[in-house]
């Protein structure tokens, strides 16, 4: 498993504002999950799609225990009281995730994953 492709792509993420807007597109395609996959491909991160959506939700599992340990900043108890999750920092809206991180924010209609 890439998780350290996945980890390094997430984190670029956060940083690069570009990034964050192609991600709110590629979250518009019909297999938004490869769509992701490809474009972190594209930018030289190889993981397959699974293994992104292995990461999403072990960050989502972190953030709900930290939820219920209190150790939540307001920002990430806003995002997991909305039903959203996290790709590296950028919080994406989605139907029945909860994972949060970082301040970056792109709300995308709806996730497919």
């Amino acid at each position: 498993m890439s998780t350290v492709a996945v980890q390094e792509f997430l984190g670029k993420v956060n940083e690069d504002q570009g990034l964050q807007e192609e991600i709110a597109r590629a979250m518009e395609a019909e297999n938004d999950r490869q769509a992701v996959t490809d474009l972190a491909k594209a930018r030289g991160y190889e993981f397959t799609s699974d293994e992104l959506w292995t990461e999403i939700e072990n960050r989502q599992k972190d953030a709900l225990t930290r939820q219920e340990s209190g150790e939540l900043s307001d920002e990430e108890l806003e995002a997991v009281a909305g039903g959203e999750f996290v790709v590296g920092s950028v919080i994406i809206t989605a139907v029945s995730a909860a994972a949060v991180s970082g301040a970056a924010t792109i709300a995308v209609k709806s996730a497919k994953w």
